[in-house]
């Protein structure tokens, strides 16, 4: 803190040279009537909201700039000698946008001549190369927005992608995932960058959230009667903005004015008025009801005419609703210990108790009475969209859920000086919100409850150092704040894919506090507009963490020795891809707990916290960015700008030594693994390893310190000047037409979620002990006595806390699934590139066409740095994945072993296989046949301890003694990203606005998760979404982007109906009639998009690495279908929903992927998004002062009540067949409908 004080007064004092956000900048050219430049002309810009005055002089090429100005309405006034004055009015000046007027004195004389540019006008960037769109007043606060988020516009932008309704709750979670829309990483992906990599500012200071950083989302709320403007830059922004490289976000707070300004508003949204979803629709569940309540009001005005202004904004908001939740709960049969299963010839048979006594059970036990217990306590199914369709299915409830909020938004504004020379402002907010949580089931306490207190303020100094000089200060200190509750209290059991029948959410606390600091100078010399200036941000990311608190144990068939194959042995007609959801089933019914860990968690000192203690962290990171930037007017056609921003980010940190490390680099330890198996060696030469404390002399940081991320930005605009002739017709005139190209380097932000991922699994500090895979078998393995006994056969104590720490070769602990940390990162980076045409029409219109393409480097990908090798046998030149393949081929087609050749691979690497008659090839093809598409637990047998034949090198030749899969994210990833995009706007003139976007693009990588997303970990559909399956073949994942989406269409507007006194129709019409059929206005928005890609998963099957289960492989072709699937046949049991017209078709046109492979990532596709919303109103101008209104407003969210289906909801993998394809949730919301009433003075 001390520093942080000692950095705040020196930049208060001496304006030393510490990114310019949050203003805008006017500048153009000064001209006679013959085009001549006329130099030194004296020009007064005048803010008309507060009459603050900036004066400035055109140069020797009669070029002027005012640069730092703050957005809003202006008067520009020209002066020279010998010609008149010409004042230039209603100029609106937008945030990050700058704008040209160029000015041409007509005529000698003395009388003052005015020309008009309309308000809020749409001007044609001959300045720079970015891309976007400002956004003022008037769509904010007309617009049917579904959340009332500001935020939410960015998905009115070219190249954004937006799938669901905007519904961002700050404090509640998506009523039918329960993970928030903010988490679906497809959402605000901007021009192929990654959602997470968004910046936002609030009056030029970050209000990023620091945890997430999601794209549609302030950590402080900001509501859309407190902005001004929304502008947003999603392509090229100038070295001015950085940090990310995704889309720049700028808001501004409203100001007071010279006059008392304000309005009070009320929005009502009920049941009776909204439809129900799709599902409880098909499943017979009620409506939820829904009751929302948004009120509040803003008031702005003068303390001091021309000098002090204030601003004040209070909103609330009250739900009262109940909310759609979906859960998986046994079968009425399976409820009575019965299980179904899935014949070779597609039949249905049943397990009755005894048969699962007397054929299933190895042990001879049977049912479990606990766990038959457990199983009739869940409410009976009543969705058959969810689960395996035979013995797991869907269950879908409505609860209740209250939630309250208050946002309290102040700004006051001070010019300092009667010259207008120094201006400060003043920006708080403060919020209070309480959030209800959902029900495990029906008629239960809630899971958890949300709190959130975030606030923050900004102060800002903007001074006129010289006429051609300007220095604009930011400081701003933003405090997240926010607790979830948790329901758990001890340690639980649990079956593996049903639902549990307790909560078992656990509580965490976060408190983020964030200083920003920022200090830019703009300095105009002759024809250049030089820019310079920096940023500092200090953020201590502080948690309460409940998360490690408790043991677990489960009923994982995979954790057994054989991947469960001794429950399957007395049904030899099952169907081997209905293998593991028989398993999921049986297991749970005999109640077999096969995978236990034990959560232990230490303080550097090796004290053990207490089972059910909180895990307390403080992560901290400094942030140092600077950035040079020259705008040369080179002519009054040509602009080119350059510049450059340099970000010194160190690695994030844990500020009271709660962190460990290896004791030697993990990424180096990976590719010497890689080296070493090429030359056919044991892994046992690649070491063990040990982690030390972080900040010890043996100790590494969390990633290396990049000193050298300068990322250059060049862009050229060039704007035709022709006045006749054929430039006159191609390009409109003057000014009217910018042909612009840009190239940027882009840094991507991260740190915060490694480390966060790491330090949940910390081996040392935070230590998850699991029971190695393969201990059990079902007959050793302990029993279910009751949901919260974890048996203690599972569970390993703690050990003594001393570094180095080796982490286990054997016993609990060893063979572990963790993360660690890939010390080889460097900070992934993007060249951004565009090329544009602007368009300048009659009427307003701008029409704007746009090459833009990113190329994305060194992205963040998870990997397994301890996945399986791919040993080379040096006599045969052949690897394990060649003949691991060939085997499967074998063993897949029951070959029969007498059909085995000698295959050399394993001839001469397993030599002492060759026993019982059979070659070594022929008793490797056994084990694997007993471990069908599953061929990693055919190497387990073949390279561990305790397995049936190690290899002449010793066992672990292939595996890692100590882990089975060792997940880091590492910087190997690429992306390229190639779009068409078209923008048709109009500005606002004769009641009249619209901005519509269309693009056309295709987005590639190898992982399009975020930071916070990657790994086993985070969230992820089948597969693992952000994994490399094979981190060997790096490049087998690279498919089309999760979020790619060919066509996007998006757009807004806001019509004033030509009805009425003063309109086009009835201009003199009577006040009576007026007051009916005057002052009528609709606002339409809508989004589209063509379908989202998904992949076919494996099931429960692992060819290639341990832990990650990669996808199918197409082998015949598929067809999908978006009009015909809402009722389509099953593979088996009801119709639904269904990705595929003919599912069983589909179904077969799909095998399980061979040993090295990946498989088939995003080969299909599904519903894209389409979502209308309308807003009607009707507004009342009051008899006694035409500045007071009163507005009546209908507004429609989804007006067509369309169902597009969610392909993340989807059953799409090999090992569920009988639901294969169901869709079980939707794109956004049903319909809703809201009312308002506003009273605006």
């Amino acid at each position: 803190m001390n520093k942080l004080i000692v950095i705040l007064v020196t930049l208060l004092l001496t304006s030393s040279l510490l990114s310019g956000q949050g203003l805008s900048s006017l500048s153009g050219a000064v001209s006679d009537p013959t085009g001549a430049v006329i130099p030194g002309v004296q020009l007064s810009l005048e803010n008309l909201n507060t009459g603050s005055k900036r004066q400035a002089t055109s140069d020797a090429s009669g070029n002027y700039v005012f640069a730092q100005v703050q957005p809003g309405p202006y008067k520009l006034t020209g002066r020279a000698a010998g010609f008149s004055e010409v004042i230039v009015n209603a100029i609106q000046l937008q945030v990050n946008s700058p704008s040209t007027v160029n000015v041409q004195f007509e005529k000698v004389g003395t009388v003052a001549e005015t020309i008009s540019i309309s308000a809020e006008s749409v001007q044609v960037n001959s300045s720079d190369a970015s891309l976007g769109n400002a956004i003022g007043t008037r769509p904010i606060i007309e617009l049917p927005l579904f959340a009332r988020n500001p935020a939410s516009l960015l998905g009115f932008q070219p190249g954004v992608t937006n799938f669901g309704s905007g519904n961002i709750s700050y404090i509640g979670a998506n009523p039918t995932t329960g993970s928030g829309f903010q988490n679906d990483d497809r959402n605000g992906a901007v021009n192929g960058g990654k959602s997470d990599q968004s910046n936002i500012t609030l009056d030029g200071v970050d209000v990023n959230d620091q945890q997430t950083r999601r794209a549609f989302k302030s950590v402080l709320r900001v509501t859309l009667d407190s902005v001004q403007e929304f502008r947003t830059t999603t392509a090229n922004a100038n070295a001015e903005q950085g940090r990310t490289s995704g889309a720049q976000i700028a808001l501004v707070t409203r100001s007071g004015t010279n006059e008392i300004h304000g309005a009070l508003y009320e929005f009502h949204r009920n049941t009776v008025t909204s439809a129900n979803d799709y599902f409880n629709n098909s499943s017979g569940v009620k409506r939820p009801a829904l009751l929302i309540n948004v009120f509040g009001g803003r008031v702005g005005g003068p303390i001091m005419k021309n000098r002090a202004f204030y601003f004040f904004n209070y909103e609330g908001r009250r739900d009262a609703s109940a909310l759609s939740v979906s859960r998986t709960v046994p079968s009425a049969l399976m409820r009575q210990g019965i299980i179904q299963y899935q014949r070779t010839d597609g039949s249905i048979a049943q397990l009755s108790q005894a048969d699962l006594r007397t054929r299933v059970d190895p042990s001879g036990i049977g049912a479990s009475p606990a766990s038959l217990a457990l199983l009739q306590s869940f409410p009976l199914p009543n969705d058959n969209s969810q689960g395996d369709g035979y013995n797991i299915l869907g269950y879908r409830f409505t609860a209740g859920q209250r939630s309250k909020t208050d946002t309290y938004i102040t700004r006051l504004d001070y010019t300092l000086d009667s010259a207008s020379k120094h201006q400060l402002f003043f920006r708080g907010n403060l919020q209070n919100d309480r959030a209800g949580g959902i029900p495990q089931f029906p008629g239960e306490p809630p899971n958890s409850v949300g709190l959130d207190n975030s606030k923050g303020f900004a102060i800002g100094v903007t001074s006129l150092l010289k006429s051609n000089f300007i220095s604009t200060f930011r400081y701003g200190f933003t405090r997240q704040g926010s607790e979830s509750t948790g329901i758990q209290a001890a340690s639980a059991a649990t079956f593996r894919n049903l639902s549990n029948r307790f909560g078992t959410s656990r509580g965490l606390t976060r408190i983020v506090p964030v200083h920003n600091i920022t200090q830019d100078f703009a300095l105009t010399l002759n024809k250049h507009d030089l820019r310079f200036g920096g940023t500092l941000r200090f953020i201590s990311n502080q948690s309460t963490n409940f998360g490690n608190a408790f043991n677990a144990a489960s009923s994982n068939s995979s954790w057994l020795r054989g991947t469960g194959s001794d429950l399957q042995a007395g049904v030899p007609d099952l169907n081997s891809r209905f293998r593991v959801a028989y398993n999921d089933a049986t297991m749970a019914v005999l109640g077999i707990l096969s995978q236990g860990t034990a959560q232990y968690n230490y303080l550097v000192d090796g004290t053990v916290l207490p089972t059910g203690a909180p895990v307390r962290r403080n992560f901290k990171a400094e942030e140092y960015e600077w950035y040079a930037q020259d705008t040369w007017k080179v002519s009054r056609a040509l602009t080119i700008t350059y510049g450059v921003r340099h970000s010194l980010m160190p690695p994030v940190y844990e500020a009271n030594g709660q962190q460990t490390s290896a004791d030697i680099s993990l990424g180096t330890w990976f590719d010497n693994r890689g080296g070493i198996s090429q030359q056919g060696k044991s892994q046992a030469d690649a070491g063990l390893i040990s982690y030390v404390l972080a900040n010890s002399p043996q100790g590494r940081p969390l990633y290396p310190f990049h000193k050298k991320n300068l990322a250059p930005r060049f862009a050229v605009a060039y704007s035709p000047q022709g006045s006749d002739g054929l430039s006159k017709l191609l390009f409109g005139g003057p000014g009217k037409t910018s042909i612009r190209a840009g190239f940027g380097m882009f840094y991507d932000l991260f740190g915060q979620g490694i480390i966060r991922a790491f330090d949940a699994t910390a081996f040392g500090l935070s230590t998850a002990l699991t029971n190695p895979s393969s201990s059990f078998t079902s007959i050793t393995a302990p029993r279910f006595t009751g949901f919260y006994n974890v048996p203690s056969a599972l569970i390993r104590p703690p050990g003594a806390l001393s570094f180095p720490l080796q982490h286990p070769t054997s016993g609990a602990g060893s063979f572990a699934i963790t993360n660690t940390i890939d010390d080889t990162i460097r900070p992934p980076y993007n060249m951004n590139l565009n090329f544009s045409i602007q368009r300048e029409m009659k009427g307003g219109f701008v029409f704007q066409a746009s090459y833009v393409g990113r190329l994305s480097r060194r992205s963040l990908v998870s990997r397994d740095l301890a996945m399986p090798t791919d040993l080379k046998d040096p006599a045969s030149g052949v690897t394990y994945f060649e003949a691991a393949a060939q085997m499967a081929r074998l063993s897949r087609s029951n070959a029969g072993v007498g059909n085995v050749p000698r295959i050399p691979y394993w001839e001469n690497l397993w030599p002492a296989l060759a026993t019982g008659g059979l070659t070594a090839s022929q008793n490797v093809y056994n084990i694997f046949r007993d471990y069908p598409n599953d061929e990693t637990g055919a190497l387990f047998d073949l390279d561990t301890p305790g397995g049936v034949q190690c290899s002449r090198l010793g066992c672990n030749a292939l595996f890692s003694s100590q882990f089975s899969a060792l997940g880091a994210l590492s910087s190997v990833g690429v992306g390229n990203y190639h779009a068409l995009q078209l923008t048709l706007r109009k500005q606002y003139s004769n009641g009249l606005l619209f901005d519509f976007n269309y693009s056309l693009g295709k987005s590639i990588d190898l992982s399009s998760n975020s930071e916070n997303a990657q790994g086993p970990n985070g969230p992820s559909t089948i597969g693992f979404a952000g994994f490399l399956v094979n981190p060997w073949s790096p490049r087998q994942r690279k498919g089309v982007s999760d979020f790619d989406v060919t066509h996007i269409f998006n757009g807004y507007s806001v019509w004033e109906l030509p009805f009425g006194r003063g309109k086009k129709f009835g201009s003199d019409m009577h006040p009576a009639l007026n007051a009916i059929a005057g002052g009528w206005q609709i606002s339409p928005t809508f989004n589209a998009s063509s379908g989202l890609p998904i992949s076919v998963g494996n099931g429960r099957n692992w060819p290639t690495n341990w832990n990650i289960t990669g996808w199918a492989t197409q082998t015949g072709p598929v067809t999908t279908s978006t009009g015909s699937t809402k009722n389509a046949p099953a593979v088996s049991g009801s119709p639904g929903p269904n990705v595929f017209a003919n599912p069983s078709q589909a179904l077969s046109a799909y095998s399980n992927t061979l040993p090295g492979q990946t498989g088939q990532r995003n080969g299909i596709r599904g519903d894209g998004a389409f979502l209308i919303n309308l807003g009607v109103s009707k507004k009342w101008v009051m008899p006694y002062k035409e500045s007071h209104s009163i507005q009546l407003r209908w507004e429609t969210f989804n007006l067509t009540n369309t169902a597009r289906f969610d392909v993340s909801s989807l059953t799409l993998d090999l090992g569920n067949t009988a639901s294969f394809g169901k869709y079980s949730a939707t794109l956004g919301e049903p319909r809703q409908m809201q009312f308002a009433l506003r009273y605006d003075f």
